[in-house]
């Protein structure tokens, strides 16, 4: 029962979607002016070297660019709509406006102290930062761009998938996508932990062996224990902050957004190292007689540190990705796998059910005709009958497959009640190979064929007409025969009658594909013979007890 919870409106907020486009936004933003910033120390890092105050207006810088940045993309997402002509004179003239107020912007943050304000000199400088700044916000709206194109294009996978949903929810091809599908795209935590934890410790292995080769020093493991530390809460933050956000963006930006991150974490590992070896414990291991202590210490290590731990970065970046695609294509394949059980299940249901009314309305048919004509004892009889025949039916569902045996006491409830109808005109012969009675098969699978001869042949004929049950083993399959002496229309006509048979080859198709087969059609001198090939394959002796004790 449905809870009155289950109805209640959702809570005012912006739409899914674009909660998820402006995150995206927001990690691609962080990412890129946190890669700007790097590029520019590493372009002016003697200045820097020399005044590390210049960090505090290089933070400033960048986020007034974040800032323009932001306006950017309002104003792309605003033309939208117009003709991409215009689109594009409006997105260049607003890059050039852009770079105008962000290159003033930069100079005067980062003006040294004694330059003139004015003069040509200013203005060499400003011409040649607005060359630098273009390019910048340019490749910012490259991004933009195509995170709007990619929002675009999940917003008509979204419509195009809810028309397939109301089109034909059981074609697998139509299969839905439900709110909690996303998840199948984000790595599992316990994977994800896993390989945090293999990483890292390979990555100490192999940190402390070269320190112990330069330092020769066992006491100082403790210190890449904490440095490996901190790689690792870069990289949760790398996952939590930036990469799972971003699972439904498409590879290459992702990529390229893990390379942003790499670097930014590359810097935090290096002052996490410089802090441990030199600051905070210092150590009297030196080269080259630079002081390590201080900013002088940092700035003399930070280039060599930085080259040779930006790749363990960009590995992880790259395992990460990897280990989620493989982790996601496994997820696909599962649920494609139970979306084809599902559907398989599906259709089995539906073709018993598809046969199942036919036998009732015959059955009941033929007992209100009993009642109408005052036959009490013999219409209670069939009633009785009949519900054995449904328990068995309710008992077993359409993929279940029971042994022979089961199989021959249902059918046995089935004749009995046509026997009622006609009396003497139906005889029932077996025929049975000894040894073949835990056979398995599917449940009910001989009823239409048995409805088949009785409608065709018993109801259209005045005399005897004989129904013979032949069972044999050939190899490794089990053959079944059923053969009956013919009415005055043995070929049951076209209009509908062909329903149990091809219902038959339907669920032999979907049971056992081509190692099972269905062959039907008449006999010479009367009558209607039908063929079924299926593997022989048996029930446990354990399976049977315990069915036969329940």
């Amino acid at each position: 029962m449905l809870s009155n919870a289950s109805f209640a409106p959702a809570p005012p907020g912006p739409p899914l979607g674009l909660r998820t486009a402006s995150r995206h936004l927001v990690i691609a933003l962080v990412v890129f002016w946190a890669v700007v910033a790097f590029l520019n120390l590493v372009l002016d890092w003697p200045e820097f070297v020399a005044n590390p105050l210049l960090l505090t207006r290089l933070a400033s810088v960048s986020t007034a660019g974040g800032l323009l940045s932001f306006l950017l993309t309002d104003l792309i997402r605003r033309t939208r709509d117009l003709a991409p002509l215009r689109r594009i004179g409006a997105l260049v003239f607003a890059i050039g406006l852009t770079t105008l107020i962000f290159s003033v912007v930069n100079l005067v943050f980062t003006a040294q102290v004694g330059t003139a304000p004015t003069g040509q000199g200013m203005l060499a400088r400003m011409g040649h930062r607005c060359l630098l700044d273009v390019w910048i916000f340019t490749a910012w709206c490259a991004v933009t761009w195509r995170l709007d194109l990619n929002a675009g294009r999940v917003a008509r996978t979204k419509r195009a998938s809810m028309h397939l949903r109301l089109e034909g929810a059981m074609a697998p091809e139509s299969l839905p996508v439900t709110a909690a599908g996303s998840d199948l795209l984000s790595m599992r935590p316990a994977v994800f932990w896993r390989f945090q934890v293999i990483f890292w410790a390979c990555n100490l292995a192999f940190t402390f062996l070269a320190s112990l080769a330069m330092v020769q020093d066992v006491y100082n493991l403790w210190r890449n224990v904490v440095i490996e530390i901190s790689g690792l809460a870069a990289t949760c933050m790398i996952h939590y902050a930036v990469l799972r956000p971003t699972r439904q963006l498409e590879l290459p930006v992702r990529f390229v957004l893990a390379l942003g991150s790499a670097m930014v974490a590359t810097c935090f590992y290096i002052v996490v190292m410089w802090l441990m070896w030199f600051e905070i414990f210092p150590n009297e291991y030196s080269t080259g007689g630079v002081s390590v202590r201080g900013w002088e210490g940092l700035t003399a290590y930070a280039p060599r540190w930085f080259v040779f731990n930006m790749p363990a970065f960009i590995t992880w970046s790259a395992m990460y990705l990897a280990i989620e695609a493989v982790n996601r294509i496994r997820r696909q394949e599962r649920q494609i796998y139970d979306a084809a059980v599902l559907a398989q299940e599906a259709q089995l249901k539906m073709l018993r059910f598809q046969l199942n009314p036919h036998f009732l309305f015959n059955t009941i048919n033929a007992i209100s005709s009993l009642v109408i004509d005052q036959h009490a004892q013999e219409a209670e009889a069939m009633l009785s009958r009949l519900s054995d025949f449904l328990r068995f039916a309710l008992k077993t569902s359409p993929d279940d497959r029971v042994t022979l045996e089961q199989e021959m006491a249902a059918q046995d409830f089935y004749l009995g009640i046509e026997k009622a109808r006609f009396d003497s005109r139906l005889e029932v012969v077996r025929d049975m190979e000894p040894g073949l009675d835990r056979a398995l098969l599917p449940s009910l699978i001989l009823q239409p064929v048995l409805e088949n001869s009785v409608k065709y042949a018993v109801s259209r004929s005045r005399s005897k007409v004989r129904i013979d049950m032949r069972v044999r083993r050939e190899g490794d399959r089990l053959r079944l025969d059923i053969r009956d002496s013919g009415g005055p229309a043995p070929v049951p006509p076209p209009d509908g009658t062909g329903v149990g048979l091809n219902n038959i080859r339907a669920r032999l198709d979907v049971l056992y594909g081509s190692d099972a087969s269905l062959e039907a059609g008449p006999v010479e001198g009367g009558g209607y013979a039908v063929c079924i090939r299926l593997p022989l394959e048996f029930q446990e002796e354990k399976t049977q007890s315990l069915s036969e004790g329940g």
